[in-house]
């Protein structure tokens, strides 16, 4: 037998069951009945068997600790995400940052939601903390500390969207025309491109082939506090794209470049030539927001705009994946399910008049014989 159950009457727990894990080293375990003694040794030597066996001590790392080393693992990731992991992990730290890996349960994790909630964070803010926490503990069983994640079948809150404010045609205009003159294409192509802040604020005008009228996203402004603004790669591997531009925003772009020339290759700067920052700006853009279309109404409600304006177009969720470098077309629907609710009765409308082209306008009568 590769284990074995020894008796030790000197001692409080008697029975104790031993084995040697693949490294070599041994596992030991008291107990007070010899069943539970070889019940348990018959349970790790299966795991053993089966490829699941973990190293019990490679658990016994507190949860505060790993986290910080998979924060730090992740050096890859944009400035924003690693600032948003880290305020992610001091929530949670005062919580259950000194409770090993191992010995963390679905109840601690489910009380810890309802004394975050109690702590008066948002839905949103709480979800956000505990898929960290949920992405911490799939790491550990990935680095095989601990079986399975306590995290497994965690309901989180749901995090309510933010109402989208739609604008028209005509309000983007307004909106454009109230900014101030050097803004107010931005406004423009925002709602005719989609683009997302960090996106607009990072374009270069390498990146804008005018003649063939298309538009590479390949760079976006990244902001993180304690550090100036710099230029990076987008959100993600999808949001790297290009679009087809729209001859308005072709002319828009030809005005503001010709009008305030850039000191380097960036679109949009400030009168001093730096890059727009979300938070100087947004002041400028609230302010125009009051004096046209009203609130309320955030910058990223043009991106909203556009798509909504692709799907009232018909056009297919593929595209507007695209356009919009959405990782997925599931990222799309289920942003933006909610307003393609009457696209199937308009595709309902056009096959029927495929069919009428063929079989005639009384196609879609009863036959002759069936009428009651």
């Amino acid at each position: 037998m590769r284990g074995t159950v020894q008796y030790r009457p000197d001692r409080r727990a008697p029975w104790r069951a031993r084995y040697r894990g693949p490294g070599g080293r041994e596992h030991s375990k008291s107990f007070d009945r010899k069943i539970d003694a070889e019940r348990w040794l018959r349970t790790e030597l299966a795991k053993l068997d089966r490829g699941q066996w973990v190293d019990p001590d490679q658990g016994n790392i507190a949860w505060s600790d790993y986290s910080l080393q998979v924060i730090a693992d992740r050096p890859h990731l944009s400035p924003r995400t690693i600032e948003t992991d880290v305020l992610c992990h001091k929530r949670v730290a005062a919580w259950i940052g000194n409770v090993p890996l191992a010995r963390l349960t679905h109840e601690q994790l489910r009380r810890l939601m309802a004394e975050l909630t109690a702590a008066g964070y948002a839905p949103e803010t709480v979800a956000r903390t505990m898929r960290w926490v949920k992405l911490t503990l799939n790491q550990a069983v990935r680095d095989r500390r601990i079986v399975y994640s306590p995290g497994d079948g965690l309901q989180l809150p749901k995090a309510r969207r933010a109402d989208m404010r739609i604008l028209d045609a005509s309000e983007v205009d307004q909106l454009a025309s109230t900014l101030p003159d050097r803004y107010g294409s931005l406004a423009t192509v925002a709602a005719y491109t989609g683009l997302r802040w960090g996106e607009l604020a990072g374009l270069q005008t390498r990146n804008i082939d005018r003649p063939r009228r298309r538009l590479s996203v390949r760079t976006s402004l990244i902001e993180a506090s304690g550090q100036p603004p710099f230029l990076g790669s987008p959100k993600t591997d999808a949001s790297e794209r290009t679009i087809t531009l729209p001859k308005i925003v072709i002319d828009v772009l030809d005005r503001h470049l010709d009008t305030y020339p850039p000191p380097d290759s960036t679109v949009w700067t400030t009168e001093a030539g730096g890059f727009l920052r979300r938070g100087t700006f947004g002041r400028t853009w609230r302010r125009a927001v009051g004096e046209s279309v009203g609130t309320p109404c955030r910058i990223h409600d043009l991106r909203h705009t556009h798509a909504a304006w692709l799907i009232a177009e018909g056009e297919h969720p593929k595209n507007i994946q695209t356009r919009l470098g959405h990782s997925s077309i599931q990222v799309t629907i289920d942003r933006y399910g909610h307003l393609m609710d009457g696209l199937d009765e308009r595709t309902a409308a056009r096959l029927d008049a495929i069919a009428a082209t063929v079989r005639g306008p009384h196609a879609a009568q009863d036959p002759p014989g069936l009428s009651l």
